[in-house]
């Protein structure tokens, strides 16, 4: 058996410290992290569009048209109910979705107009419909985050 002696042991340990640092930064860099599945994917470039459209109402409405206060308080909704049904699927990593709704908001950039009006209503509908199927509780919720999130676009 051949002889280990102290300067091989040193050397082992020192490689043993770098790998532990090398994997505890991977991890803390999310190197592990599964890549976003296809409903995650889906969900962010939903709120990405809605958000848009509710944009565009919020600097409506503080141009003077205050009637348009209700069509804003729905697309808002829609977007809490995609936001609250992600986190219902478990979902709630909040740094995560965060990077993938930023990555949807370029990339829908690059859409057409006409393209972008598309998938709003497309969104429209179908947060529309998760609204619908939301328990009374998960309404509440979603109306309450809708309301604040108003708030803070229209004191701008």
């Amino acid at each position: 058996m051949p002889f280990i002696g102290p300067g091989l042991v040193r050397a082992l340990q020192r490689l043993a410290v770098v790998g532990v640092a090398l994997c505890s930064s991977l991890a803390d860099a999310g190197a592990f992290d599964p890549p976003p599945s296809a409903r995650e994917l889906h969900a962010a470039e939903c709120v990405a569009a809605l958000e848009a459209r509710a944009e565009a109402l919020a600097a409506q409405i503080r141009a003077g048209q205050a009637e348009l206060r209700p069509r804003l308080m729905t697309q808002l909704k829609y977007g809490a109910a995609f936001i609250g049904s992600a986190y219902l699927k478990g979902d709630r990593d909040e740094a995560r979705s965060q990077a993938l709704l930023d990555e949807a908001r370029e990339r829908q950039g690059t859409l057409s107009a006409q393209d972008l009006r598309i998938r709003q209503a497309a969104c429209a509908e179908e947060g529309a419909r998760l609204l619908a199927e939301a328990s009374a509780l998960g309404r509440s919720v979603v109306n309450r985050v809708a309301r604040r999130k108003m708030d803070r676009m229209l004191a701008r």
